[in-house]
């Protein structure tokens, strides 16, 4: 984590501020926890804080876990699916505890970002492969238990999770698309040179509902770029228009998404019939 990604500086509901707040504090005040409430006789493990943050894509829940780490002082160890999955009976319970077991040396917070590919529903006995990925299941849940340190998983499907791991998970945290005042607060932030912007952020605001924190600062992105192609670059600048035109342009390209979406369930369904 750097800098940038303190807490602070992270625009979030406040309820989800508030929970993340509540979960650091009971890591930093373990010890009166432990001295008033004898906590360790229902939870030994000391450093234990298990989160689980979902919700739709963009809306900060990567952010917020490197706003963990930035303040805890700690690495973000993050697992990589390419490298844990594997073809191979028995090899990808390995590299699960292989994963674990780099977190307790290095001290780090580990990482599970889109976690539904690991931590999914256990699969019907009759169904092919079922053994080796119930037991991929069973040895993350039980690495879990016995974790004493902390954990992040954040999915976009949290119906998907096996339920067996919901008790597992010390708190679950609801990320949702910003608000009128947190859109106006991402348009600022994400338009860092405001003496080279010409824009109302309240109108932005309005016409941007719906869309997500990642799709506002892709919308500035693409905004500053357009306004940055003059030959000479004392002349740049952001406008409204072309930050109307990219908010256009993301609210299709999402309706447009969602509009093949609908397609392919109505496909799968009349297949299945």
């Amino acid at each position: 984590p750097e800098p940038r990604h303190c807490l602070d500086k992270l625009i979030l509901h406040p309820e989800v501020k508030t929970d993340i707040q509540a979960a650091l504090r009971a890591l930093e005040t373990r010890a009166d926890l432990e001295r008033v409430w004898n906590l360790s006789s229902i939870q030994p493990q000391q450093g234990r804080c298990i989160l689980n943050f979902y919700g739709p894509p963009g809306t900060g829940k990567t952010r917020a876990a490197l706003g963990i780490a930035h303040r805890l002082g700690r690495t973000l160890y993050q697992v990589d699916y390419s490298a844990v999955i594997s073809k191979y009976l028995g090899d990808t319970a390995k590299h699960i505890k292989a994963a674990f077991q780099a977190a307790r040396e290095l001290n780090a917070i580990l990482f599970f970002d889109e976690a539904d590919s690991l931590l999914s529903k256990r699969v019907s006995t009759g169904e092919s492969c079922s053994t080796s990925i119930n037991q991929n299941r069973n040895c993350l849940m039980q690495e879990l238990d016995r974790f004493d340190g902390v954990v992040v998983v954040t999915t976009n499907l949290f119906e998907n999770y096996e339920p067996a791991l919901l008790r597992r998970i010390q708190r679950h945290i609801k990320f949702r698309i910003p608000d009128a005042s947190m859109r106006r607060e991402l348009f600022a932030l994400h338009l860092p040179n405001p003496d080279r912007v010409q824009a109302d952020y309240a109108a932005l605001s309005e016409l941007s509902k719906g869309l997500s924190g990642g799709d506002i600062l892709n919308i500035c992105v693409n905004a500053i770029h357009a306004g940055s192609t003059d030959a000479n670059p004392e002349l740049w600048k952001v406008t409204q228009g072309m930050l109307e035109r990219e908010i256009a342009k993301a609210k299709k390209a999402k309706a447009e998404h969602a509009g093949e979406k609908g397609k392919n369930r109505r496909r799968i369904g009349f297949q299945r019939v």
